[in-house]
């Protein structure tokens, strides 16, 4: 019996029995969700500091009420009212982001989709998509339940169905260019400038795109220039380049630099 003080409850019915890999993997997602909702909403400085403790597993079907825990402020359970209003915002958002996977134009998770996002909401419904029946996700605040999705099977295969071609999309790298920045080289190996792939042994940084190094490759036209910079005697390290890049991003993280003109270049000051 789920009791009043268990805000979070997952039911799950299923026609066959779950593998333990696949129940796994869906707590587990619940659990990533809430730790990145934990740190989104400034509840916790880290993920770590945050977990989704499950309180009470019911016999029969799958039945399980989640309690949420705060390590950074000290407390094993947070009191009760504070308890409630931690797991019923946690929960509304996680509804929400299942329910744009459904199809549904929901804008209110307060961030954008991201890989993690779509590995999590498959996860969450492949019990119901591989073994049938349904999964019911509850909201209850004080005895009262304020929020409510059901799954069924047909739904779930359309909900990973359409995580699996969202991740796709956000992986595939997005292209844009920057003209004139300011380049400064971490890493410039010997080896042939790489025109190719993702990955190169030249490392970058433009600091006005990104404060880490990252790829840095050339096109066919740029490519002379690695050979250049390593045979005209001066120190690489010691220099700032202008270029135009493409930069190359996957879910808005930098992934490499292309070096697609020159503009010159000048010597570091002391």
């Amino acid at each position: 019996m789920i009791k009043e003080s268990e805000y979070l409850r997952l039911h799950i019915e299923t026609v066959h029995s779950i593998p333990v890999e696949d129940l796994s993997n869906s707590l587990n997602a619940y659990g990533h969700q809430y730790q990145q909702f934990a740190v989104d909403q400034g509840f916790a400085p880290k993920a770590g500091d945050a977990r989704l403790l499950v309180s009470s597993v019911s016999r029969g079907s799958i039945d399980i009420a989640f309690i949420p825990e705060l390590v950074a402020v000290g407390m094993t359970l947070l009191p009760l009212v504070e308890q409630g209003t931690l797991v019923v915002k946690f929960a509304d958002q996680l509804i929400s982001l299942i329910r744009q996977f459904q199809g549904h134009s929901v804008d209110d998770t307060g961030r954008n989709i991201t890989v993690a996002d779509c590995d999590d909401v498959a996860n969450i419904v492949s019990p119901v998509a591989d073994n049938g029946g349904t999964q019911h996700i509850t909201v209850i605040n004080g005895g009262v339940t304020v929020n409510q999705i059901t799954v069924t099977q047909e739904q779930a295969h359309k909900i990973r169905k359409v995580a699996r071609a969202t991740k796709e999309a956000l992986s595939v790298p997005l292209l844009e260019i920057r003209k004139a920045v300011s380049l400064t080289w971490q890493q410039l190996a010997k080896d042939a400038p790489k025109t190719q792939g993702k990955r190169s042994p030249d490392q970058g940084l433009i600091e006005e795109i990104d404060k880490s190094a990252h790829a840095v490759l050339f096109t066919e036209e740029t490519a002379h220039l690695k050979a250049e910079l390593i045979a005209d005697g001066e120190n690489p390290y010691r220099m700032v380049y202008f270029v135009d890049v493409e930069v190359s991003r996957i879910s808005d993280r930098v992934v490499s630099y292309r070096v697609c003109g020159f503009h010159g270049k000048e010597e570091l000051a002391a």
